[in-house]
């Protein structure tokens, strides 16, 4: 048998124990709202597509079963404009420093939430 064919990747969660599934509407973060409109705009110009967005958070491997759906998928856009010479990691380092200081908003890394959830 071919080892790809029994190797799962981090999403392939079908026919697993999964647990109740919240039902409940919780709405969108504006910080999601704003990445949906950012993912359906670069798609609706054919930067990218949803197969090369969908190898992308497969490519997250270990890191896709700690992440909520918008940071896979904003990771994963992340990725693919990275890849693609759509903007440099550079350009994009220096806009978030630029966004967190006008807004004065902590590296992502330091917030909080990330902290407690390392703990």
């Amino acid at each position: 048998m071919n080892e790809s064919a029994t190797t799962k990747i981090p999403s392939d969660i079908g026919g697993e124990s999964a647990g109740p599934v919240d039902t409940n509407d919780h709405g969108m973060k504006h910080w999601e709202r704003q990445a949906n409109a950012f993912r359906s705009v670069v798609q609706m110009t054919k930067l990218t597509c949803t197969d090369e967005l969908r190898r992308a958070a497969e490519d997250l491997g270990s890191r896709y079963k700690d992440m909520h759906y918008f940071e896979i998928t904003t990771s994963a856009m992340r990725t693919v404009l990275l890849e693609k010479g759509v903007i440099t990691e550079q350009e994009l380092n220096a806009k978030m420093t630029e966004i967190r200081a006008r807004f004065n908003v902590p590296d992502e890394m330091e917030s909080p939430l990330k902290k407690a959830a390392k703990q």
